[in-house]
């Protein structure tokens, strides 16, 4: 979806609007994470690792142009999706076969958004360009910003309670790492949309100051781009709360899977599973608060 953020806004324009948002006149368009795509070349490999890892896994639908999945899904809507095009068939599996000659990795990022009506207003407010699509807001290309899009939670009637009951006690996608060397297109959509910028101590696993994207229900972490896994893809690490830190690390071993150093953040304890482990992404493993 092309996008020009707030190009043509009359600076007045933006400081009302933002004033007003920040007084509560309008509901945030976006109230947290949907769900990360990490784009495998073998699904099958792939999810295994990830039931390894203590990862319940829900099979995917099949796609005409395709594509297969398999879900990691929380009870709150969130999820990690393991997705393939085995190949280009059309513009979407086209752009995964491009991501995959890469390497592997995180492909794009979805934010919750409960009314995409609202979203649109939202959007429409500011003058940023996007398009619509049947059951999304597509973001567009411009600004490096084609990996994001805004929909409803991925919540199925065929989900069942055995999907969220999680080996290493895994309930919800908790944050999303970002790493650019210009992450202001980021920022003004995200506040926009619905977020507080703020500045905290983060770990990455090492210890940082970074902006944070400051969702009702989830956080996204802005980290330079030197932190890229793959050149130009933002989407570098994902944060799992878990019910019991020392329940999941306690299952890793029993699964003869690495076991990390646990570290002790100001968000509580984790473990960090490097992207050789995971498919080309930082998994953490954080303790519930």
């Amino acid at each position: 979806m092309g996008r020009s953020f707030l190009g043509g806004v009359a600076c007045a324009c933006l400081v009302a609007w933002t004033f007003a948002r920040q007084a509560g006149a309008e509901a945030p368009a976006v109230l947290g994470l949907d769900h990360v795509p990490v784009a495998v070349a073998n699904l099958e490999e792939a999810a295994e690792r990830y039931r390894s890892l203590g990862f319940t896994l829900k099979p995917g639908r099949p796609h005409d142009d395709g594509i297969r999945n398999q879900h990691a899904k929380f009870a709150d809507g969130t999820e990690i999706e393991l997705i393939t095009a085995p190949e280009a068939r059309d513009p979407l599996t086209a752009k995964y076969r491009r991501h995959l000659s890469q390497g592997e990795g995180p492909a794009f990022l979805a934010l919750f958004a409960p009314s995409l009506d609202a979203a649109a207003r939202r959007l429409d407010a500011a003058r940023a360009k996007y398009q619509r699509q049947d059951l999304y807001l597509d973001l567009g290309d411009q600004d490096g910003l084609d990996y994001l899009f805004l929909g409803p939670r991925n919540r199925s009637p065929t989900d069942r309670p055995e999907y969220f009951a999680h080996a290493n006690g895994a309930t919800s996608l908790a944050a999303v790492w970002l790493a650019g060397d210009d992450l202001s297109a980021e920022r003004r959509l995200f506040e926009i949309l619905g977020a507080k910028i703020v500045s905290r101590e983060c770990l990455v696993p090492e210890r940082v100051q970074a902006p944070v994207a400051r969702f009702a229900e989830g956080d996204v972490v802005f980290l330079p781009g030197a932190r890229q896994l793959v050149a130009g893809r933002r989407v570098v690490g994902v944060t799992v709360r878990v019910r019991s830190l020392a329940a999941a690390v306690a299952f890793l071993a029993r699964a003869a899977a690495p076991i990390p150093a646990m570290m002790v953040g100001p968000k509580g304890a984790s473990v960090f599973l490097p992207p050789a482990a995971t498919h080309g992404l930082w998994l953490e493993l954080r303790d519930s608060p």
